[in-house]
Parts: C-alpha cells; sequence; structure tokens
C-alpha cells in the first residue's frame, strides 16, 4: 500500500501549527522528534489514505514537539510501568492542548477514533470495558475518543478525571503518573485478598497470575484480538467490515460496532505488570501504519563559491590568448592557423547576417502584434466632426485614441553543455549558438552565456588552488562536484570583445569537429598551419549540469533585478543528462564534513519557499527538479535542446518512443521530427518545451539568390525557396527560439 497523502501539504500543516518557520522533514522513523538547535521536526511517515487519521497523528506528534520537553522521558527510563502511565497522561494532556490551541483539528481527532476504533487499534474488541481495564486504560480510552466511550465512573474515578483535565506542565504529568502507579498498585493488593480474585476478569485481562512473567519486557500481542487482514487500509470510518473477518466468529460482528461485552483473555498479551495496555496495543499497531520502505534524504541547495566557480570571459580572453601565444612558440605555424581561423570566422559571420536581421525582423513584429492585443481604445475628450451628424441618437461623437502598452522587457541566459559525450555535434551546435548569441546582441537584450565545464579545476596552478571548492556547504546541504561556468558571451561585453570571444569558440567547435586532429580539416597544413587547439581547462570533460543549474538558481534572480526583466527565457543546450549527484553533506560535532551514502529512495530538495519532491530514486531527476525550482521560483521560461546522433539508438527511443511503436504520440513526434527537423516535446519534466534535434540537420545553410543566372520564373521561384528554407527552416534554434519568447 502507498502513501496517497501530499507529504508537502502536511508539511506545512505542521509548520502552521508549530507557529513558526521551521523546517518540517517526514521520513522513516517510529516517532516525531525535534532538532532545537537547527529547529527541523521531524515526522514519521504514515501509510493511511484517510485524511483525518493522518491529520490527527500529525497533530499529535507536533503536539509532542510542542509541549513535551525533550529529555523528560531520561529521567523514568528505565520504569517501565511509570513510563506506561506517564505516556498516557501526557498524550492527555498535549491532545487538549492542541485542540484547544487549534479548533479546527478537533473534528480530525473524532472522526480518526472512530476509524482506528474500527479497526480495534485499541486490542478491546469482545472487552466490557467497564469491568475488563484499569483505570489507567479506562482514562487512555475516555480521552482519546474525546470523552465518547460509555464509561461508568465513581466519584473517586472522577476525582482522577479532574486532575487529568487539571494538567499544565510535564512535571505536573510525572508527579500525577507516580501518585495514580502507587494508588493502583495498592487496589491490586487489596484485590488479591479476595477469595474470587483469581476469577476477575481484571485478573484475566492484565495477566496478573503471571508471576513468572518477564517483567523487563512487554510482548504485545497484536496478532489475536481481531487484527484483521493486516492491510491497516484506513479510507473512512466505515472500514470495520473485512480488515476482522478471518480472525473473528461470526457472533463477534456486532461487537464490533460496540467494544463492550464479556470477552475473556489478556488484552494485547498482558504483561503482569501494571501497564496501559490499550496504550501499549496501540503504539505496537500504530508501528504497521509507519512507512518503512521510503528514505527520503532532505536536502538544500549550496551556496555557489562564485570565485572559484564562475570563469568570466576576461579571463577566458585572457587565456586564449596567451596559450595561442605558448603554441606558436611550439608550433610556428599556429600563427598562420590563427590567421586563417579569423578568417573562416568572419565568413561563417557575414554568411548569417541576413539570418539573424530577418530573425529580429520577425523577433520585433511577434513582440508588437503581442503588444497590440493588449492595445486598449480610449476615449480623447474632442469632438469627432465626422460624428456629429449621429449626436441625437448616439452619444459616441468624441475621437478615440488606441493605447498600446509598452513592450516587455525581455532577457535570455544560456547553459551549453562542454563534455565530452557533445564531441560529435557540438560543432554544429556552437554555429547554432553563435547565431543566438548574435541574435539577442541585435535586438540589444541583457544576455548571458556560459559553458559548464568538470575540467576548469583539474589544471588549476599550484596546491592552493586545488584546494578551492566551487561550494560552500552547511549540514544537509547537496554534495556536488566541483566545475567550471565558464562565460563566454554577454551583453556587457564590447563589440570587439564580443567577436573575440566568438572565434574562440568557433575554433573550439572546429578542434572537436576535427576529432582532435592538429591539422585543418580538409586543408593542406603546410597552407593553412597548425590547430592550436585550447587551452586544458576548457577541454571537454564529464556533465555538471545540476553544479551550474544551482549557481543559476543564485544568478538569475541577480540577473533580473538588475535589469528589469520582465520576460527571461532560460535555455540549455545538452546531449544528455547530467552527472549523478555524490551524496549529502553531513557535519559531525568537531566539525568535520561527511559525504553521506546514497542510501535514500527519494530526494526532497529545500529551499527557503518550499520542498521540491524528486519522484525518482536518489540522483534521477534532479535535473528537472532544479528546473521546476528555478522557473516556480524566478518566473521564467525554460527551453531546452537536445542534440541525438542516431534515430535508431536508445537515446531517440527515450524520447520519441520505439521504432516500432504505433502510439499515435510517437508516430507525430518522429513524423514532426522528420518535417520539421525539430521535434517539439511539451511535457518534459522541467521545460516549458524541449526540442529534440537530429546532428544530420544542424549545419547552417545558405543560399543567395544573387547567385541566379537564369531569368525563367521558375528557376527564381525555387532558389527563392531555397533561399529562405536556407535562412529560415535549417536555423532549427533560431526559429523555434523566436516562437517561443518574442
Amino acid at each position: 500500500m502507498t502513501t496517497q497523502i501530499n507529504i508537502d501539504q502536511k508539511s506545512q500543516l505542521a509548520k502552521l501549527i508549530a507557529t513558526e518557520n521551521i523546517e518540517v522533514q517526514h521520513n522513516n522513523v517510529k516517532t516525531a522528534s525535534f532538532d532545537v538547535k537547527n529547529r527541523i521536526l521531524t515526522l514519521p511517515i504514515f501509510k493511511v489514505q484517510s485524511k483525518d487519521v493522518y491529520d490527527m497523528l500529525i497533530a499529535h506528534e507536533c503536539a509532542h514537539a510542542l509541549f513535551t520537553p525533550e529529555n523528560g522521558w531520561k529521567e523514568i527510563a528505565d520504569d517501565n510501568e511509570l513510563r506506561s502511565y506517564c505516556n498516557v497522561l501526557e498524550d492527555c494532556r498535549i491532545d487538549r492542548m492542541i485542540q484547544s490551541k487549534y479548533p479546527g483539528v478537533v473534528r480530525n481527532y473524532l472522526n480518526g477514533y472512530d476509524i482506528l476504533q474500527n479497526q480495534d487499534f485499541f486490542g478491546i474488541f469482545g472487552k466490557d470495558i467497564n469491568k475488563d481495564l484499569m483505570l489507567i486504560d479506562k482514562i487512555n480510552l475516555y480521552y482519546k475518543s474525546s470523552k465518547r466511550l460509555p464509561f461508568i465512573f465513581d466519584n473517586l474515578d472522577k476525582t482522577w478525571l479532574t486532575k487529568v483535565d487539571a494538567l499544565n506542565t510535564w512535571e505536573d504529568v510525572v508527579k500525577l503518573a507516580k501518585e495514580m502507579l502507587n494508588w493502583q498498585k495498592k487496589q491490586i493488593e487489596k484485590l488479591k485478598k479476595l477469595p474470587d480474585f483469581d476469577e476477575l476478569s481484571l485478573v484475566d485481562s492484565y495477566n496478573l497470575n503471571d508471576d513468572d512473567s518477564d517483567n523487563s519486557k512487554i510482548e504485545i500481542d497484536v496478532s489475536q484480538n481481531n487484527q484483521g487482514d493486516k492491510k491497516d487500509t484506513l479510507e473512512s470510518k466505515d472500514t470495520n467490515v473485512e480488515d476482522t473477518k478471518e480472525t473473528k466468529n461470526n457472533d463477534d460482528n456486532n461487537k464490533k460496532q460496540n467494544p463492550v461485552g464479556t470477552g475473556k483473555g489478556p488484552i494485547g498479551g498482558g504483561s503482569g505488570k501494571l501497564i496501559a495496555i490499550t496504550d501499549q496495543v496501540f503504539e505496537s499497531k500504530k508501528e504497521q501504519l509507519l512507512d518503512t520502505e521510503t528514505k527520503i534524504a532532505y536536502m538544500k541547495l549550496p551556496e555557489p563559491n562564485y570565485n572559484n566557480c564562475i570563469i568570466s570571459y576576461k579571463t577566458f580572453l585572457s587565456d586564449f590568448k596567451k596559450h595561442i601565444i605558448e603554441e606558436s612558440k611550439k608550433w610556428p605555424s599556429s600563427l598562420r592557423y590563427a590567421q586563417w581561423v579569423k578568417g573562416d570566422f568572419n565568413k561563417f559571420k557575414n554568411d548569417n547576417k541576413k539570418t539573424v536581421m530577418y530573425l529580429v525582423k520577425e523577433f520585433e513584429m511577434k513582440k508588437a502584434a503581442t503588444a497590440y492585443k493588449r492595445a486598449s481604445t480610449d476615449k480623447t475628450g474632442v469632438i469627432d466632426p465626422l460624428k456629429l451628424p449621429s449626436y441625437k441618437y448616439s452619444d459616441d461623437i468624441f475621437k478615440r485614441l488606441t493605447i498600446v502598452p509598452n513592450a516587455k522587457n525581455h532577457g535570455m541566459m544560456m547553459l551549453l553543455d562542454w563534455s565530452g559525450s557533445m564531441c560529435d555535434v557540438l560543432k554544429n551546435t556552437v554555429d547554432q549558438l553563435i547565431n543566438l548569441v548574435y541574435f539577442c546582441q541585435k535586438i540589444q537584450i541583457p544576455y548571458e552565456v556560459y559553458l559548464f565545464t568538470s575540467e576548469s579545476n583539474r589544471y588549476a596552478n599550484g596546491e592552493e588552488d586545488l584546494k578551492k571548492t566551487a561550494f560552500k556547504y552547511k549540514h544537509g546541504d547537496m554534495a556536488l562536484d566541483d566545475f567550471g561556468l565558464v562565460n563566454i558571451a554577454s551583453h556587457k561585453m564590447k563589440k570587439t570583445e564580443l567577436d573575440e570571444s566568438m572565434m574562440y569558440l568557433y575554433s573550439m567547435g572546429l578542434y572537436y569537429g576535427d576529432r582532435y586532429r592538429r591539422y585543418v580539416p580538409n586543408a593542406d597544413q603546410y597552407i593553412m598551419g597548425d590547430n592550436y587547439g585550447m587551452p586544458y581547462k576548457y577541454n571537454l570533460g564529464n556533465t555538471p549540469l545540476n553544479e551550474a543549474l544551482v549557481v543559476c538558481n543564485k544568478l538569475i534572480p541577480v540577473f533580473k533585478n538588475k535589469y528589469k526583466i520582465e520576460k527571461m527565457t532560460f535555455i540549455t543546450l545538452t546531449d544528455g543528462g547530467a552527472n549523478s549527484i555524490k551524496g549529502q553533506i553531513l557535519i559531525d560535532e568537531n566539525g568535520k564534513q561527511i559525504v553521506s551514502s546514497r542510501n535514500a529512495n527519494k530526494v526532497i530538495l529545500q529551499t527557503k519557499k518550499r520542498n521540491y519532491a524528486n519522484d525518482h530514486e536518489w540522483y534521477r531527476g534532479v535535473t528537472s527538479t532544479l528546473l521546476n525550482i528555478l522557473r516556480t521560483e524566478h518566473g521564467i521560461n525554460t527551453i531546452g535542446f537536445h542534440i541525438i546522433k542516431n534515430l535508431k539508438g536508445w537515446e531517440a527511443e527515450r524520447y520519441l518512443g520505439s521504432n516500432y511503436s504505433r502510439d499515435p504520440k510517437d508516430l507525430k513526434k518522429r513524423e514532426q521530427l522528420r518535417k520539421d527537423k525539430v521535434a517539439v516535446i511539451k511535457d518534459q519534466p522541467g521545460y516549458d518545451e524541449f526540442y529534440i534535434l537530429n546532428k544530420k540537420h544542424l549545419n547552417v545553410e545558405n543560399s543567395n539568390i544573387s547567385d541566379i543566372t537564369s531569368n525563367k520564373t521558375k528557376d527564381i521561384r525555387k532558389a527563392f525557396s531555397k533561399s529562405m528554407k536556407g535562412r529560415i527552416t535549417s536555423r532549427v534554434l533560431l526559429n523555434k527560439f523566436i516562437e517561443k519568447v518574442a
């Protein structure tokens, strides 16, 4: 049976009950606990479907955390009898206090008790509650039922009830528990002097004749007294039929509705000690409601160490300049290659100017159309002479003015995957990204472009640099890898700096497009020179996408606030999943950091605003959860571009379905990819839109209609069509980008 209660909602309920913004965690524990130092309330996870039962249990556990002193139980830990009495009386006290403080949970207590009682959670089916129970158990059931059970109390009993009602502090509870326990012992001694002591139902219920019982251990037999089929399904007040059929005779069915009878036998296996048996049975059966399979790791996002993880564009430019100088000393022909790259890049840039400008026009048109839809028309107060003839039957004789609201301020942030698996598609992706950058520059919006790499700190200079980490960890933070976030393009750059940076990025794409060879592809090395490669710190490595998203969670709000951005788009360009998270940071008493083992089967990421549940085991799905944090907390659009290398491989099937699938949705995606060169996925976790791109169609094509030599209309139309297709359709990233963000 799975938990169908929304744990996040119950955490909010617990926060409200606690009257402070404490941290609430549900986990695989038996009882509630409260960390006073870190203000963390830990609650059990219950396998119940009834809202009333769950809310009752949550309110009860919160009451313990609020009103029961943490060290109170240590004083009575070795006395099972006194501990049992204190447990009952303390429950009476805290339940009264929590219901008085929050009257809204009173109904939950009423309904929750009825559901539990109908499943014999107190072990009293077939018992006479007035004859077979000691006073402590009568008090337990009387207060658990909100004083609704038909107990017959004499005057002395009522005196005890008055004292229970007057309990205010834990000290009062311990004092009354000792007093009541001593009184009960004296009552038992008096009963033992009676000649028919062995025949008393009370003796049978508590197994008081068992002198050889092991008093150091309380045995609770929850398998008898109608435990039922152990499904523990608490769906409603009326779930009292199937649960008890197997262990009850037909004659007991009427007793289920009213647990008052003349049954024999010890309740819950009676221990021979003066223990509140109904409380022990309830605690034992309550453990069956605990979810023992779900283990949750609650993690916070670590604070980025910006100086160690972010590499500025100035550093990027400086690193490349130094690298080219050093390479030219070893390979003099590298200087010729540098000149060739500069020329080839300028040619690429010029070839794509028309594409970029066309898309700028499309962007402005779509943005203007959106503003026009929000336009309003109002009277100016100036009479329109053309409307004067209609003044006798119409009051509308004034000129009107159409008011178009100001367009929203746009902003962009892009992440480029700089991992080894991108090698085969990096050249195509870089070409597309460069177009995106110049597009953003032309429409003059704030933008930042980063590539994330695992190699930036691997080649640090000196031992001190090696000690630098990308994050500042605290207890409970998610443990991540060290990485670098390289700022390769920004609206803050001068035009010369942007061109230089894009040229270096272009050369990096060429290097990997040539599969690491030092020679220019398809060219004479002696003419073009040697490929100078790149600094080691910018080599391809693993995929620290999660690390980059954690840093962006801090960068985005600063970026939006600084430039007053109203509509921001966040783009990832990657070919696969991210690194797995390493675990969770735990700090021991000596201040030493320990990375916990990955023993949880669910991860919940915590921010100051709320919790975000990750439905996958441990690290799977963390990327989508981080993206949801960005979308929810910063109000941005998230767009993902995933480049696949083979339409028949597992990677394509992951998003497009099997090649043999006849599912209409899968067929539609594959047809869209064939026709439009892109498949748009609307339900990819973490993304507003997710585009699947085929590597074969990522090349930027250009066709110039000025090259037409024929005067035939057919040839001109064909060339023009090819030109427009080359400029727009083949530029998948730009085209889809415009449709979404404008």
